[in-house]
């Protein structure tokens, strides 16, 4: 006997979570204003039978949306009308309100929040509009809830992100001044990035405010992101240049200027990012290459914890020990993750990032020396 097939919901005209709450935003844009739609002109938008419509604006009561059918001055019929103001004066669940406020909250004063005033705006808003139930398990919830990050020593002018969102918005060329945190070092930001632990961490301390370099560049702003501690920028660097990255912490002046450029087709932020460790990436065509990396059984099961790479392949072995596999561009960041975990990680290949691991080692080693 044949098995009878199911429709999918969305051939029944109704709508996952995330596609009602889109066919509610597009609601609430259309009626919020003079258009007044009415229900066969909704229903054919979403392309759905005016019945599984009125599914939707019966949704969208239940959450809370102030919507009614008023007759419209041009031709008499019914038409939606949304009260938009009040959509957010619902009653969140306690999971939802500690994701939009506490989270936020926690993130204040951390290099997370770029724009500390923007966040601390957006979180009154949502908390101001929440029901008193709620408010109040917030309140119990305060003491006892916390997200540790790092703080911020020395976070983005507020303004800067707030250009640097508006230039991405428009593809609009920045003009900035951009300043080294090395004396000696010259090239992009990334290859900044990419010194050595030691040799970084002696250039900062004998690097004075006078003697760091500040440069004047128009960048073609592609996207920002944020990683670890820090908000990044990436850009191409004109004239003709290659892509960059750029700490915001490090702008001092930003402005937008009257210039405009065409994004790359189906550039993302991930794309860019995907195959280096963390933020340090080479060329759109420079191959990645192939390491493996042996961790003892004291720390493996810790370790693959975590993704710490998309390509990441790990063989577990009986000892409980583990081997670690990954394709990356470049080997500058992974140098640093290999150094952190010590004796208990052993490059098996490829030779020259075994060979760098152990220059580095070599060059602590030195340093240990001198000091006693």
């Amino acid at each position: 006997m044949a098995t009878k097939r199911k429709t999918p919901k969305g051939e029944r005209g109704r709508a996952d979570n995330v596609e009602m709450m889109e066919r509610v935003r597009q609601i609430i844009d259309l009626a919020s204003g003079h258009q007044q739609p009415t229900r066969e002109e909704l229903a054919a938008e979403f392309k759905i039978t005016t019945r599984a419509l009125a599914n939707v604006i019966s949704y969208m009561k239940a959450i809370g949306v102030e919507i009614s059918s008023q007759p419209r001055p041009r031709d008499g019929k019914k038409g939606y009308v949304v009260n938009a103001a009040n959509f957010l004066r619902q009653d969140m669940s306690v999971a939802e309100a500690v994701a939009s406020v506490l989270l936020t909250q926690s993130a204040l004063g951390t290099p997370l929040a770029a724009d500390r005033d923007s966040a601390a705006s957006g979180v009154h808003r949502i908390a101001s509009s929440l029901g008193k139930g709620v408010r109040q398990k917030l309140e119990q919830l305060e003491g006892r809830f916390a997200v540790r990050l790092l703080r911020a020593a020395k976070p983005p002018h507020p303004n800067t992100f707030r250009v640097v969102l508006d230039c991405l918005l428009e593809n609009r060329v920045m003009t900035m001044e951009y300043e080294s945190p090395y004396a000696a070092k010259k090239g992009p930001a990334a290859a900044d990035a990419a010194m050595g632990a030691a040799t970084a961490a002696a250039a900062a301390a004998g690097a004075g405010p006078k003697a760091r370099k500040i440069e004047t560049v128009l960048v073609e702003p592609y996207g920002v992101f944020f990683a670890k501690r820090s908000w990044y920028l990436v850009g191409r660097k004109r004239p003709a240049g290659a892509m960059r990255l750029y700490k915001l912490a490090r702008i001092k002046r930003l402005e937008a200027t009257s210039q405009h450029f065409e994004m790359p087709r189906g550039w993302t932020i991930d794309r860019h990012l995907e195959n280096a460790w963390e933020i340090i990436t080479k060329d759109a065509n420079a191959p990645t290459v192939k390491v493996v990396v042996d961790l003892s059984k004291d720390v493996a099961g810790n370790m693959l914890e975590t993704e710490w790479h998309p390509t990441q392949q790990v063989t577990m072995r009986p000892d409980g020990s583990a081997r670690f596999t990954a394709r990356v561009a470049g080997f500058e960041e992974i140098v640093w993750w290999i150094l952190s975990i010590g004796s208990n990680a052993r490059v098996v290949e490829p030779k020259e990032l075994r060979d760098r691991v152990h220059d580095e080692i070599r060059r602590m080693h030195r340093m240990v020396e001198q000091d006693g």
